[in-house]
């Protein structure tokens, strides 16, 4: 007879436990839907931090690439200047070629024949710059491109950790539900067993009580 009591008992405490697990469940499930939207909001924070710094750094690249055009042709121009210079400086000791017999003359030939030699120094190291300029020029553009790609790339990522963000809303409720629904479907299994239970304990008491004997007639 003990038994019989104790399984309602039972049943019943079983329906209290899966409620609580449905509320804690419920709890659990909202609280790691909200860390994980504010670890969202955060990486748009810095994704929206880091697109500034990327804008600003493409900009600074891309006028970068124009000084080192611009000084590349600067230093071809003043190269080719230091050549005709030297080229001027020639002709005119071949002038003073003529009118060597004049004595300061043999003295300002070399002078000039030595400042040949240094502006002709000068023309190869400017061609050099400018030409290792040059060189470095198509991986400067490609560097270029590369980093005013970068801002467009950010975009799309806060667009993702947006659209992500709202999912994970949207996916909190739907775990809830199914937590809700899963409860609610194994409480209603216990209820029902509990019932039939019940039910059987009662026809049980039925059938083994006693048929009262017939009252004599006087």
């Amino acid at each position: 007879m003990q038994s019989k009591r104790t399984l309602p008992t039972i049943l019943l405490a079983s329906m209290i436990l899966v409620a609580v697990s449905a509320t804690a469940a419920w709890v659990a499930v909202g609280g790691l839907a909200t860390a994980t939207a504010r670890a969202l909001e955060r990486m748009e924070s810095a994704l929206v931090a880091s697109k500034g710094l990327a804008d600003s750094t493409a900009s600074s690249a891309s006028e970068l690439e124009q000084v080192v055009v611009a000084v590349s042709g600067g230093l071809g121009n003043t190269a080719d200047a230091v050549t005709a210079t030297g080229d001027v400086s020639a002709n005119v000791r071949k002038i003073l070629g003529f009118i060597d017999f004049i004595g300061s003359v043999d003295d300002l030939k070399k002078s000039l024949e030595t400042a040949e030699q240094q502006l002709a120094a000068v023309a190869s190291s400017l061609d050099t710059a400018s030409t290792t300029l040059e060189d470095a020029g198509p991986a400067l553009h490609e560097t270029v491109l590369a980093l005013a790609a970068v801002p467009d790339e950010i975009d799309a990522a806060l667009a993702d950790a947006a659209a992500a963000r709202k999912r994970v809303d949207h996916q909190m409720w739907l775990w809830r539900l199914a937590v809700v629904a899963g409860s609610l479907a194994i409480i209603g299994g216990l209820w029902g067993v509990r019932a039939n239970s019940r039910r059987v304990d009662a026809l049980m008491a039925a059938v083994a009580t006693p048929a009262a004997p017939p009252v004599p007639q006087a």
